[in-house]
């Protein structure tokens, strides 16, 4: 009898599309090693960033789930897939004037005196 198992094995190999959970296992092997020796291993943010990865319906029934712990995120696109997360924000540095030099507004002239006398 098994304990603590979260995951129905043999029901993930057949949801895969393959008739057991070893010819799942085999066929993972396969695609890592093949990934890895011909130098492809990079990480994908879709997979790895993502709260859901598949179909539009997929994404909504898990959008839906979660309500208000995803709020802010979207449906979005890459690579002929679809994912919900967040949209990633470029970095825009706003160099006008007011971010010049700002001179003697930030500076403190001390009290040598005050400052001998507390020494």
């Amino acid at each position: 009898m098994l304990k603590n198992v979260i995951i129905a094995y043999q029901k993930l190999g057949e949801l895969a599309g393959f008739a057991s959970y070893n010819r799942l296992r085999v066929a993972h092997r396969e695609v890592v090693n093949e990934l890895l020796a011909n130098g492809n291993n990079h990480r994908q943010i879709h997979w790895t960033e993502s709260v859901a990865v598949g179909s539009k319906n997929f994404i909504e029934t898990i959008k839906e789930k979660l309500g208000r712990l995803v709020k802010g995120r979207k449906i979005l696109e890459n690579d002929g897939g679809l994912h919900l997360r967040e949209e990633t924000a470029t970095y825009i540095a706003n160099y006008d004037i007011e971010n010049d030099n700002i001179g003697d507004e930030n500076t403190y002239f001390w009290d040598i005196n005050l400052l001998l006398s507390i020494g």
